[in-house]
């Protein structure tokens, strides 16, 4: 059970960059862009990158597996400290960010799910069981891209940094957890 429950907050704190941004483009009020469409792509992304990254995780296990785990372990704690200091950036105006309409949903899809193609290599070579992480990520990032749509215009900027402090957060947890 406990295998389940570390590949439901794995993600969960992945989905944390899609949730931020989906309430970043939701506080400004661009009314054009379709969630449905925008958080089914971004779950699809969320499955297409961590599988890409799984095989080349698991090709590097059976190459290199006595440091297979620390290296692991690595990745996920530069992901979440990244994660932390970009939660933790100053920022009161807010960046443009890329507007998912047209090609702008798969370049959306593109940038919130570059971190889970990391993690997915961290998966592979802890040779992680493939459709349940793929279904997992996929589920729980087109859930949290839709639901930040929905309520970006009813929360403040700050929580979606909190969104992704807490995300990195939990990489980094397991992370050091893997390391030591």
């Amino acid at each position: 059970m406990s295998g389940w429950l570390l590949l439901f907050s794995m993600a969960v704190a992945l989905s944390m960059d899609a949730f931020s941004m989906s309430l970043a483009i939701a506080m400004q009020d661009n009314r054009k862009v379709n969630k449905w469409v925008t958080a089914g792509t971004v779950g699809i992304f969320h499955m297409l990158m961590p599988c890409l990254g799984l095989y080349g995780g698991r090709w590097i296990a059976s190459e290199f597996e006595h440091i297979a785990v620390i290296t692991a372990g690595a990745l996920l704690g530069i992901i979440g400290l990244q994660m932390i200091r970009a939660g933790l950036r100053n920022e009161d105006k807010m960046e443009q960010v890329i507007v998912p309409r047209g090609i702008g949903i798969f370049i959306f899809a593109l940038l919130v799910s570059l971190d889970s193609f990391s993690i997915g290599i961290s998966l592979g070579i802890l040779q992680a069981p493939l459709y349940s992480v793929l279904l997992a990520f996929g589920a729980f990032s087109a859930f949290f891209t839709w639901s930040g749509l929905s309520l970006g215009k009813q929360l403040r900027q700050s929580l979606g940094h909190y969104g992704e402090i807490i995300g990195g957060l939990i990489l980094l947890g397991f992370g050091l957890k893997l390391i030591l």
